[in-house]
């Protein structure tokens, strides 16, 4: 049993380190003790129920978290991205989170398109055309167009019948991929400029 896990929790919505939660049990001659809620279901699995350090409501975890019931909510995309781009990016994340990774990876694709859209590319055009845009236009870097085109692959297989499947670790990187494309593209921006602000310049 780990003390501290961090999650995002499934109540209040905010990170949290989960406590083991205390129960009291009787120890003979009317004494009461208060000890873990944990049971050993084998040598390396044990249950435990974590308490929320903000909401207090209980949870089951597994070991150091490897399951949690109820499902611990994914991390919050940063609000520098644009509602739109990161409603996609976040619906992504809950995808991941239950296992959906098809889903996954055609959301964070969508991601990707709002993205490519509101920095200028033509809504007609398909998305690799559209990041070719954009990098024509010098809106993002050979690195960068190529990264939105990792996360396009995929999607496109995970969107037809036809395409490949897609793994556990497929959907991980191309989440990763697309939360830190968006992240050159508008958080970091955003930051330079809050400090630009900050010194005068």
């Amino acid at each position: 049993m780990a003390r501290g896990v961090s999650i995002f929790c499934p109540y209040c919505h905010r990170h949290t380190s989960l406590e083991p939660a205390s129960v009291e049990v009787e120890a003979g001659f009317g004494e009461r003790i208060h000890v873990a809620a944990v049971w050993e279901q084998s040598y390396d699995s044990k249950w435990w129920i974590g308490v929320c350090n903000y909401c207090n409501q209980p949870v089951l975890v597994q070991n150091d978290a490897v399951m949690v019931y109820p499902q611990p909510l994914p991390s919050p995309t940063d609000p520098n991205i644009p509602e739109e781009i990161r409603t996609d990016l976040d619906e992504a994340k809950r995808c991941f989170s239950v296992s959906s990774w098809r889903a996954a990876a055609v959301m964070a694709r969508r991601a990707m398109q709002s993205a490519a859209i509101e920095k200028g590319a033509t809504t007609k055009g398909r998305l690799v055309e559209q990041i070719a845009q954009l990098a024509d236009a010098g809106k993002i870097t050979v690195d960068l167009k190529e990264w939105a085109d990792a996360v396009r692959w995929v999607g496109n297989d995970a969107a037809h019948p036809a395409g490949e499947a897609v793994s556990r670790e497929d959907a991980e990187q191309v989440l990763n991929l697309a939360e830190q494309f968006l992240h050159v593209l508008y958080v970091a921006p955003a930051i330079a400029k809050n400090l630009r602000n900050k010194k005068g310049k």
